[in-house]
């Protein structure tokens, strides 16, 4: 009896172990035939697609991939392309150091897709130097975002040579010829910011009611078919003659551009060469008179504005200013964002007196969402009060 009993439960044990075995998916299968009390296989280390590491790395800094590089066979590639992805170059022995690099490895020069040259520092830079900033530059021919911010007196830029073709550009080079060559040969520009001079600077005019950086500006003449794609302009020092030449038929919708006194009608008619309603507009005006009129003049000319920030500079803005400036507010049908800074301000405005300037605007301009005030705070409408991010 026994004896028929025992043979019964080893069938009824080898029966459960069966089905148990046969019902396991067979990715649990695999997990328990190869777990070992020594880890996960080696090749376990590999099964992250590189898309996902890829993205994991881009949040180490430079030091960690460098350590990433050194310390994995497989993850070396993948540390390398995030490492040469992005480069910023500010310290001059840093900067030699990466350049040759890139020089000398065309294969970690077609790594990079944005490289950032800022040597305003550098007092006294070298021929030797921008010739190797040249030669690497030549090998980066997958480059899509570039900035270079150097000293005046640094040697010309000639970018001929280069064949990447970029989606952004940021440079200090002066506004003449050589810039319009190398812009025309980049129709897949996007984002354009020029901080160069387009006049001699030993021209500058500076006083107490005027403030022109471009006297006397050269010639600058984009041919029409010229950048056909772009979007965004920030001209910090130009005046209207090149705001008109870029904005000409092209479908720019952001502008960035600086007012002086003796041109603001230019440079504000400038911005209806467009091909596309500007939405977003950044001002930095040099005006003294321009709290008087500024608003006005480019509630005239783009009354569907989204976005509108002012800086003004050589002027003070006091409390019953700004409280005059509201009913101008009418004209914009769309503004939903604005900024109204100015470097000095006549007398003490109160946070109770920012509250009641910000519903007045509102009151006169309906669609505004977020403003900020001469005092720098921000105000923005909550539970139908207008309400300072500091509260």
């Amino acid at each position: 009896m026994l004896d028929n009993f025992y043979a019964r439960k080893d069938g009824l044990l080898h029966e459960a172990e069966r089905r148990g075995t046969s019902s396991r998916p067979a990715k649990i299968q695999h997990l328990v035939a190869d777990s070992s009390p020594l880890g996960p296989p080696a090749s376990s280390y590999s099964t992250l697609p590189i898309e996902i590491l890829d993205f994991i790395l881009r949040y180490l800094p430079s030091q960690d991939l460098c350590s990433v590089a050194i310390s994995n066979k497989h993850l070396s590639a993948v540390a390398m392309r995030s490492l040469y992805h992005t480069i910023r170059l500010v310290r001059p022995v840093e900067s030699v150091k990466c350049l040759r690099t890139l020089s000398q490895n065309p294969s970690l020069a077609l790594l990079a897709r944005s490289l950032a040259i800022h040597w305003s520092n550098i007092l006294y830079p070298t021929r030797n130097l921008y010739a190797l900033a040249i030669r690497a530059l030549c090998n980066t021919s997958l480059l899509n975002t570039l900035s270079i911010d150097v000293p005046t007196d640094f040697h010309p830029w000639n970018l001929s040579s280069c064949s990447f073709q970029l989606k952004e550009l940021s440079a200090s080079f002066p506004c003449n010829q050589d810039l319009i060559q190398f812009l025309e040969s980049q129709p897949s520009l996007l984002d354009l910011t020029l901080r160069g001079f387009n006049s001699d600077p030993a021209e500058f005019s500076f006083n107490l009611s005027t403030f022109n950086l471009n006297p006397n500006p050269t010639s600058f003449a984009l041919s029409p078919g010229a950048l056909p794609r772009l979007t965004r302009l920030r001209a910090i020092h130009a005046g209207p003659d090149i705001i008109a030449s870029i904005l000409k038929d092209r479908p720019i919708t952001q502008v960035t551009m600086p007012l002086y006194a003796d041109c603001v009608c230019r440079s504000l008619d400038a911005l209806n060469m467009s091909s596309e309603p500007i939405e977003k507009l950044n001002i930095i005006s040099f005006d003294p008179d321009a709290p008087l009129y500024l608003l006005s003049e480019i509630a005239e000319r783009l009354p569907n504005l989204k976005a509108l920030h002012i800086v003004i500079l050589l002027a003070q803005c006091s409390e019953a200013l700004l409280e005059g400036l509201a009913p101008l507010l009418r004209k914009f049908k769309a503004l939903q964002f604005l900024t109204y800074m100015s470097a000095s301000s006549s007398d003490d405005v109160s946070q109770d007196d920012e509250q009641t300037i910000a519903a007045m605007w509102h009151k006169s301009c309906p669609t505004l969402k977020t403003i900020i005030l001469p005092m720098g705070k921000v105000w923005f409408m909550e539970n139908y009060k207008w309400t300072c991010l500091e509260d």
